[in-house]
């Protein structure tokens, strides 16, 4: 059987063997959007329901007798007359659902996810004009408004989630149209020809720690001292540290117009440490054969760099101060923000540094960030579940935030059965 391609970032359209299919009635297509989204795998027969008529049981009592008759016309026009005659289709009954039995790398929304994804890895990696080329593949596979012509409470969500992606990756790929056009300079051996901008994306949906935030912007954004300050995050797991720091650094983006260095340090032992610095080298514009070999060397360089600059180094994930001291910046006008789990070494040592320590949300915050989270219509129709659940997870974001992703992906699912699964996990010591 010819495969079939479909896109979705933009009206949802499918081809087989280059013939574009044809589905005329709207209900059609919210079927197929959320069959799409599953390619591969079955479908239960009540989220298909929920996904295309959610909350409209007057308009459409019969939702589930409904199904069949919109499964018959897709499975015609996917199918074709070949398929019709051997008996074989793409879409089938299994179990108590329905699978749609395509590849998904021949959907757009999986290669526009793959490329971001791709894309922030190289950016990882120091190599952004990898990453900014990826971004531009990425972007360039949107036609429009994604599902633009497909009814439902699955095809909203699926918009929301898809234009924010986008929205994120013209950001990034801003960033580092900025980062690749920097000003040039001199260098030891090298041109700095780059700003750096590698901080991860900002979250939309950060909720409370207005105290702590105020804390660290008060050090982040104050007159430059005779030193680079040193901000440490600490908190058990759970309690949103890396958010916190990402959120606390992109607010004070504008007090480092030269950029923002960024290392993901979990797994990172204190030997990976020459690598990260080599790599921020780079970040900062000197090119491979004018980095230095010898630890020393290549620190001296680092610290000679952000020498008259304004960069504000994140360095996520560190297990104490000390092993890490080499990615510090010292230069006035820099700054750094580390964070440490709750049993690593704070290490005040002599720079003076700042902790900062994170606990649990107040129980307002948690169910606000739960409402932000499932968005405030699904949330406001179960109150006392959302704050049980709120509470469930021990007013965390962490658990919070995995728990409004479960629910996310199962929209026939009730908040309230997804409290004593939560519960349970948590008298298991899970």
């Amino acid at each position: 059987m010819p495969e079939l391609q479909f896109t979705v970032l933009g009206p949802l359209r499918a081809w087989r063997a280059g013939r574009e299919l044809r589905f005329n009635r709207a209900r059609d297509r919210a079927v197929l959007a959320v069959l799409l989204a599953a390619a591969g795998r079955p479908v239960p027969v009540g989220e298909i329901v929920d996904g295309v008529w959610g909350e409209e049981g007057d308009e459409a009592p019969d939702r589930v007798g409904a199904l069949p008759g919109h499964v018959y016309r897709l499975r015609k026009e996917l199918d074709g007359p070949a398929a019709e005659r051997s008996g074989a289709s793409v879409l089938r009954h299994e179990g108590k659902g329905y699978r749609l039995d395509v590849d998904p790398d021949l959907v757009d929304r999986t290669a526009f996810l793959a490329g971001i994804a791709e894309a922030a890895t190289a950016r990882r990696n120091w190599q952004p004009e990898r990453a900014r080329s990826l971004l531009t593949d990425a972007l360039a596979l949107w036609t429009g408004r994604a599902l633009d012509d497909v009814p439902g409470p699955f095809a909203a969500h699926e918009r929301r989630l898809l234009d924010g992606r986008r929205e994120e990756a013209l950001r990034h790929r801003r960033d580092l149209d900025l980062e690749l056009s920097g000003p040039s300079g001199p260098a030891p051996g090298a041109r700095a020809v780059h700003r750096p901008f590698q901080l991860p994306p900002d979250l939309a949906d950060f909720t409370g720690r207005q105290a702590q935030l105020a804390e660290i912007a008060e050090v982040l954004t104050g007159p430059p001292g005779a030193t680079a300050p040193l901000i440490r995050v600490t908190g058990p797991a759970g309690t949103g540290k890396s958010a916190l720091a990402v959120h606390a650094a992109h607010r004070a983006e504008a007090s480092y117009p030269d950029g923002q260095l960024y290392a993901d340090l979990r797994g990172v032992g204190s030997e990976g440490v020459p690598g990260i610095l080599a790599a921020f080298v780079r970040a900062l514009g000197v090119e491979e054969p004018a980095v230095p070999v010898d630890p020393a060397d290549l620190r001296a360089l680092f610290h000679r760099l952000l020498t008259g600059r304004r960069v504000l180094v994140v360095l996520d994930g560190a297990t104490a101060v000390e092993p890490v001291r080499p990615l510090l910046p010292t230069a006035p006008g820099c700054a750094a923000l580390v964070t440490l789990a709750e049993w690593g070494d704070p290490g005040a040592g002599p720079d003076g540094g700042h902790t900062v320590r994170l606990g649990r949300l107040s129980p307002a915050d948690a169910l606000s960030l739960l409402y932000r989270l499932l968005g405030p219509a699904r949330a406001a129709r179960e109150p006392h579940s959302a704050r049980a659940l709120a509470a469930a997870c021990d007013y965390l974001p962490g658990p919070l935030c995995r728990a409004a992703d479960l629910l996310l992906r199962r929209p026939s699912w009730s908040i309230s059965a997804l409290v004593l699964p939560v519960l349970e996990r948590q008298r298991c010591g899970s």
